[in-house]
């Protein structure tokens, strides 16, 4: 049998489902941007790492 009454989205239901959409969108953008970047950023700055003075100096001021 069929129903009589109509079934419409709500506007919430509407909300929900866009603010999701975006979320999960801009959460794949992030994971995105983690996998592929932090590993290049993190072999730039162990490539540039400060080296320690020379300890065996003779220029040593006292």
């Amino acid at each position: 049998m069929i129903s009589k009454s109509k079934k419409y989205f709500t506007l919430f239901g509407m909300l929900a489902a866009t603010v999701d959409r975006k979320t999960s969108s801009i959460y794949s953008l992030i994971h995105s941007l983690l996998d592929n970047q932090v590993p290049k950023i993190v072999n730039i700055l162990i490539s540039r790492q400060l080296k320690p003075a020379k300890l065996y100096s003779t220029n040593k001021i006292k």
